[in-house]
This record gives C-alpha cells, structure tokens and sequence, in this order.
C-alpha cells in the first residue's frame, strides 16, 4: 500500500508540475557583458529564405534581464530579399520619452512605445509584427496595444530572420540588448508555417516543430539549463566573520561585516559597498543576520549578548554595539524567522559549549524584550545545521545534528524529524521522519515554503567532510516523497566557520543559494551567491521538475512520458539507497561518533570546558587551501581530488580513471617503482589482446594525464619499466605523507603525533571503496596506523595527557572500533578528568559493539579492565 501511494504520488506530482503555464524555457542573449565575438544571436533562413503570399505575422515572446548596464542594441531584424530592413530596437537614452522603436530602412516610423520595469525584467511581453503585402500596410502588437505604419512601397515577399546578433553584410550589429526570448511562430495568410519553441537545454540549432527548419544559434544561453545548473552570481570577500540576510520583496541580499556591508540585487552583477560612519561593528560568535520587512532594515542578533543591532542605510550607522571579545557563545548556527504578526524575532536551536539547544526564544521588536516560549506537543529535538521555513499554516523544522539530551557527549547524531511548528498554540506536530536517503544529511538554515503545492525546499549536504556540495531538495508538507533537484553546489563545511542559507526571489523566479566561509587567519569572509531559475528541473539531467500547477495541455505531455520517467525514478532510486547503505561512522562507535560534532574553533572558556573533542583540529580541513594547494586525499572513505585553485574536480575522473590513479599513487608509494604493464593489464584488461590492452591502457593514461594537469606538474610515467607518478612531492598526498612520517619511526613527538592525527582525522583509508587489489593496501594501513597511535599512546603519563589520549583513542576507533586497549586508555582517561559516566557509557558503547559482532558477552567488566 505504501509503494502505491508513492507511485500515485509521483504520477500525480509530475501531472501538477508539467502544468505550470509560466515555466521558464528560452534563449538568453549574452550581450554587452560579453566581447562582441561572444555575444548571441538567432538566425533564420539565412541559407534559405522564408518565403510569404500576402500576409505575413512573425510573433514572439520578449523579456530583458535586470539591473544591466546597458539595453541599447536590435532585438530583431527582418531583411526581405530585395534589401528592406524593419527593426526592432531598444534606445536606451534617457532624453526619449519612448525607448522601443520600429524602424524600416532608414527611417523611425511613429511605432514606439515602453513597457513598465516590472512587466518587462520579470514577465513574457508577446509582440507581433504583421506586413500586409495587398495593403501595403504594417502592425505592430505589443501585450494589448496595436500599432499600424504605411508602406510606401512593395516589398519581396522573401526574407531573413536575425535576433541579436547580427553578422550579414551591410546590416551586420553588435549591439545586443540584454534579453530573452521564446515562442518565435511565423504564419503567412493566418496559417501557422514554424514555431520554435526554444525549449532546448544544449547545442547550436533550434527546430521548428512544423517542418523542421533549423534555426542557426551563436553563443547560445538556454534558459532551460539555467533551471538544472547553479550560475554563480558573485564571490567576494569581506572583514570578520560575517552574516547575511535577505529582502524577498526587493530580492536583494546584505552581507555583515565588521567594516562595512555589501549589498547585491539578485539578477545583478555589480555590488555595492556600504562603509559604517561610526567605526566598526564588533561581530560577536554565533551572531546572525535578519531583514525587518516592516522597518525595512537590516537585523544583527546574539541571544547571548541579548541584542538586537539595526542598520540605518541612511546615516550608516549601527543602533548598538556588541561586548567584545564576547566569551563565546551557546547558539552557532540557530535558526530564525521573522513573524510580522506579532512584530517578533523567534529562534531555535543552536550549539555552544558542548550543548545543543531546543528551546524557542523571542525577541519581541516594540518593546525590545526577550522571552522564552514553552512549546507543548511532540518534542523539539536539541540541534543544530537544521532548515526552517515559513508557511501559511505554520513554521517548518527539518532535521538537524544534536543529541535528545542536549550533551554533546551522550550519543550525538543527526534527526530525521520534520516539524511543523504552530507558534499561535505554541505546539509543535512531527510530521513525518525522512527517509534513509537524508541519513547523512543537514540542512543549510532556511526552508523555502510553497503552499500552493504542499511543497518545501531545502539544501542538504552531508557534514562529515569539509570539501562537500550542497544539493537542492524539494519534499511533500505532508508525505516523505522528495525529489534531488539541480547540480551541486560546492561547500567548504568547516563547521561553525561554515554558513549556507536557501532563499527564494519571486519575482525573479529563481532560487538563491549563498555560502559564507570565515578565515580566522585573515578575518575575512569569503561570501559567494548562486541562482538556480525555478521551476527547477531534476538532477542529472531527469525529467520531473517541481513546480505550480499550469495549463492542463501540458499535461498530455506529462503522461505520455509518465511510464518512462516512473522507470527512470525507480532505477536511480535503487542506485542511491545502494550508495548510501554506508554510513561514514554508526553513531553507536566508540568516541566521537561524527568529526564534526565540536566546533573546530572555541572561545578561552569553551577550550577551558573541553574533554573528548578538545583535540579536534582544523589542519586538515584548512589543508585544501591554506596549506597544500594541490592534493589528493585517501583518507575519510573516498579518493578526493583538489585543484591548484582549491577546487575538488574528483568528479571529472570516471570509475576507471579514479581506480587507475589509485593504483599508481599507492603502488608508486608503497613499492616506490610503481605498477608493470603485465599487472595493469592483469587488473583492468585480462580479456583483451595484447595489442587491445596496449591500446586501451595507452588511451586512459592519456585521458588521466590530462586530468591531472589541472593539479600542476604531476603525471603518470614510465620509468625503468614500471608506470609510477612523477614527481611525488609537487602534490600533497595525505597517503604519502603519512607513510613517510611511519616509516622505520618507533618514537614520535607530540608534534608529529598530531600532525598524523590531523592526517587521519577525516576517518579511515578508502573505506568506501570497495576493489578486490586494494583490500590488502587497507589492512596494511589499518594495522599501520594502529600500531604507531597504539604505540604513542603506551608512553604517555594519563595524568598529564588526558585529553591528548582521548583523542588518540577516537582516532583509533576508526580503525578498529573494538580495540580494547583504546577503550581501556579512553575510560581511564576519562576517570582522570572527573567524568566517570562518560567513562562508564564508554564501556558500555564497547560492549554492545562486541556483543553484535562476536554474539557473545565481553568477558570483563567495567572495574576488571581498569584494574
């Protein structure tokens, strides 16, 4: 029963979706943004005339895209065969009182006109263009105003087609307006003759769905991948730790700094820069940004300081200052919403200090008073990295990483709970619990709600590696069906450095992602901002966007493919449960369960408080970019690959290329020659000849040279005989490194102790890659790795070293997680530090794991093994 109502869902869903009337497709123009060899045009019948009887109609749909800096240029130009010219054009100077102009040959005729801001940047204006031959007469429609011209002479009732860019001779333009276009339809005598559509995703011809003719497209723009591909508007930096927040009625973003803020129009290139008049503005941990759309300013917020900070953009200045250096706080990441009903800030959740938070809090804006807001009903999980979102009927809460108790220390993991949040009755309802597709999953902070669907959409991303992606979601209010939308979009999670926020610009219609990323080194915030046009399609390329209800004829469409895309669902659908049967670690491990469950960074008090995550650092993750460039990385589950940029390009290489580099960077380490090309050959091609396998390895390395090239000078050659990478050290190679430091090493410094443990702190060697050659190269680190750690930690006095231990041990969990002696060094350690139910819940985590691996009891008891 349950499968049935999936599928009926889905049936249903995709009907709804391909329904929507105003789903974006078309051409977008690049204009003078772009060099003059790159900008776009549409050409029709430039090899073979259109040809027309009497009356000729060539209609189309226009928009242009805001906040440009320049919309001069020929939105189209019909070119009869005898040399006649009629132009349409867009004069931008300001001295015109209309900036639309029709000309024909040389001449203005008296067609002009304007359409209002809002119709022409963020709606479809049909235009009509109609010469009556037998009349000599021409009209012009625009939306419902008709406009007529007389022709002083016969034209040839053949012509040519040109939008934008436009390289025939004598009437060759460069000078493209910033638009867009769709539904270009040509009739001769009130008979449809060819439509283009524009609904294409990708290449350089356009077919007409009446016969076929191709239209020519230079440096084409499809609207319709801008619904499946995140653009990035904008990256820049800016001074301390900054926030963001989101004005949806005029979609414009500001970002926070100490210094200044910066504010950028979605849709817009340029960003302005706003510097405080009254000095800096002293940004406190956790802090968060909000806009008041009632006041219509920008918000600061530290619920540990109790303040509520307002922008004037007019005499640019802040209402009140923060304490600082604030001694840290108990609500990084918390999520927020403004409710304008009662005029109040509500916030929920957050982490500090060990503790993850459940309560609600109110910040009421009139009387400037804080409260707390008891919450009856299904229970709050303590959290934090959860999405939320405002509907008519309610707030909406999903997800989150916490633990039901609140301390960190007691089995910290990630809530699968969907509340919907009744802040009227102060109740609070569990909706339903996210599938396993979300196990792994947290949430960028804000929820986008759409109610006249029943849907809301979120971005997810797993929080156990620090080069990850974000992924747009979209899921039922009331059923746990969901559907990933779009490409990724890449994150550095760093945790409580890292910020992701989901916003939606209405009348833009796309989705608004931004990532903040916070150097303490530098002070500096890296903020970048991408837009996705909605109604967005499925990931990789699917065939099921998620959207509003449209005109009932595209439905037809809908289920004509409905059996299809039912298929290709269930197919993809079974390949991702295959994938995510993997957990990175169960939270029922020995130690910390997820690395990212303390802050990398804390205050004086926070460090003054640590116990089992004090020794958590942020090496490895600054690695990527501050301190090795280039790398490759083996260890945390699978191969990741960094440009020289920074970048993680690993999804460049496919399954066999990935596979083969593995091959040579380990055979090359561990053997220091590399791989023979009878072993090769053995692993990859045993049922090719040998000419065929020469071929296919010569082919690949080839294809892996050329990927690799992006990470500096670093290649796979053959030397003495074997095929080995060269040279080693231009790359940082965690897998390298590590065995270098190991090698022929009994005693280590605490210093290089902790340098091997940053190495390994993103979890164990390629334990997500499963090749039959590569099992020995695992158990031989495993056994490395716990040898030196098991080692180091022999020689170290509990008395002095406890936290050092703890740390020791919870890396070695990775590894092996029923080490007993890690467990007997992590429990004394613990005693040592006065935490004596954390010793004890420590031995218990060890003996459950034992007991599901072994199906018997551990032999010894709590007392037995400290003894």
């Amino acid at each position: 029963m349950k499968k049935k109502s999936r599928y009926l869902f889905l049936v249903l869903w995709f009907v709804l979706i391909c329904q929507i009337g105003s789903a974006q497709y078309g051409l977008e123009f690049a204009s003078h943004n772009m060099e003059a060899d790159k900008r776009t045009s549409l050409q029709i019948g430039t090899k073979e005339s259109i040809s027309f009887q009497h009356k000729l109609s060539v209609s189309f749909d226009l928009s242009f895209l805001p906040l440009q800096q320049d919309y001069f240029g020929y939105i189209f130009r019909l070119i009869t065969d005898d040399g006649v010219n009629i132009d349409l054009i867009y004069d931008r100077r300001l001295d015109q009182d209309k900036h639309f102009k029709l000309v024909v040959g040389e001449d203005f005729t008296p067609v002009s006109f304007n359409i209002t801001a809002l119709q022409l940047y963020y709606n479809w204006t049909p235009m009509r263009l109609e010469l009556d031959m037998d009349k000599k007469e021409l009209y012009f429609q625009v939306g419902t105003a008709r406009y007529s011209y007389r022709l002083n002479k016969q034209f040839a009732p053949q012509f040519k087609l040109v939008f934008g860019a436009n390289m025939m001779k004598n009437f060759q333009t460069m000078d493209v307006p910033p638009m867009r276009l769709k539904d270009i339809r040509i009739a001769d005598n009130s008979k449809l003759k060819y439509y283009w559509p524009l609904d294409e995703s990708s290449g350089t011809k356009s077919l007409d769905e009446q016969k076929k003719s191709a239209a020519e497209i230079g440096n084409p723009i499809w609207i319709k991948r801008q619904r499946s591909e995140w653009k990035t508007q904008s990256s820049f930096t800016l001074e301390g730790q900054a926030s963001v927040a989101f004005d949806k009625n005029e979609e414009t973003l500001f970002f926070v700094g100490n210094k200044r803020l910066m504010i950028s129009k979605i849709g817009g290139s340029d960003l302005r820069s706003q510097e405080y008049a009254d000095g800096k503005l002293l940004l406190v941990n956790g802090s968060q940004s909000l806009f008041d759309p009632i006041k219509k300013n920008v918000l600061n917020i530290s619920i540990d300081q109790k303040i509520v900070a307002a922008y004037d953009s007019t005499s640019r200045t802040w209402n009140k200052q923060f304490d600082f250096p604030a001694v840290g706080t108990n609500y990084w990441l918390f999520n927020k919403y403004f409710n304008s009903s009662d005029t109040s800030i509500y916030m929920i959740g957050g982490y500090g200090h060990f503790k993850y938070k459940a309560g609600v809090l109110r910040y009421h804006l009139p009387t400037q008073s804080w409260d707390s807001i008891p919450f009856t009903g299904d229970e709050i999980f303590p959290h934090y990295l959860a999405g939320m979102g405002q509907g008519k009927d309610g707030v909406y809460l999903a997800g989150g990483y916490g633990s039901s108790t609140g301390d960190q220390m007691l089995n910290p993991r990630i809530s699968n709970d969907f509340l919907k949040l009744d802040f009227k009755n102060r109740k609070s309802l569990k909706v339903y619990e996210f599938s396993s597709a979300f196990a792994d999953m947290v949430w960028a902070n804000s929820l986008v709600v759409e109610d006249s669907s029943g849907l809301f959409y979120g971005l997810i991303f797993p929080n156990n590696k620090f080069k990850t992606h974000l992924q747009l979601v979209a899921g039922s209010l009331k059923g746990t069906q969901y559907q990933f939308l779009g490409s990724s979009i890449p994150f550095d999670f760093h945790d409580i450095r890292s910020f992701a926020d989901l916003y939606y610009a209405p009348k833009s219609k796309s989705f608004v992602a931004v990532t903040l990323f916070y150097d303490d080194k530098t002070d500096l915030t890296k903020a970048t901002i991408y837009t996705l046009l909605a109604p967005p399609l499925p990931s990789e390329q699917g065939i099921m966007p998620l959207a509003k209800p449209m005109l009932l004829k595209y439905s037809l469409y809908a289920l004509a493919v409905m059996g299809l895309s039912l298929l290709i669902w269930w197919y993809r659908k079974r390949g991702k449960q295959k994938k995510q049967a993997i957990s990175v670690m169960e939270t029922d491990k020995i130690g910390e369960p997820h690395l990212h469950a303390a802050p990398l960074k804390e205050t004086e008090q926070d460090k003054s408080a640590q116990l089992v995550d004090l020794p958590q650092t942020k090496k490895v993750a600054e690695g990527f970019e501050t301190r090795h460039g280039a790398g490759i990385y083996l260890f945390g589950g699978d191969l990741q690959i960094v440009d020289l940029a920074g970048k993680e390009i690993t999804k460049k290489f496919s399954p066999l290329l990935k596979e083969m580099l593995l091959i040579f960077i380990l055979y090359t380490v561990r053997w220091e020659r590399g791989i023979s090309s009878e072993k090769l050959t053995e692993l990859f091609w045993s049922d090719k000849s040998q000419s065929s396998a020469r071929n296919n390895r010569s082919v690949n390395i080839a294809k892996l040279n050329s990927l690799l090239e992006q990470l500096g000078d670093f290649r796979v050659t053959k030397k003495s005989g074997y095929w080995c990478i060269e040279p080693m050290d231009t790359v940082y190679i965690d897998y390298l490194r590590f065995s270098r430091m190991v090698s022929n090493k009994k005693h280590f410094t605490e210093t290089e102790i902790r340098e091997l443990l940053d190495i390994i702190d993103k979890g164990g060697f390629l334990f997500e890659v499963d090749y039959e050659w590569l099992d020995n190269f695992k158990s031989e680190m495993s056994i490395l790795v716990l040898t030196t750690l098991g080692n180091f930690i022999e020689n170290l006095n509990v008395q002095d070293n406890a936290e050092l231990i703890i740390e020791i041990c919870n890396k070695i969990f990775y590894f092996d997680e029923i080490n007993e002696e890690a467990m007997v060094h992590k429990c004394r350690s613990l005693l040592q530090l006065g935490y004596h139910s954390l010793a004890l819940q420590c031995y218990e985590n060890f003996c459950q794991i034992y007991a599901r691996l072994y199906g018997e009891a551990y032999p010894k008891s709590f007392k037995d093994c400290l003894d």
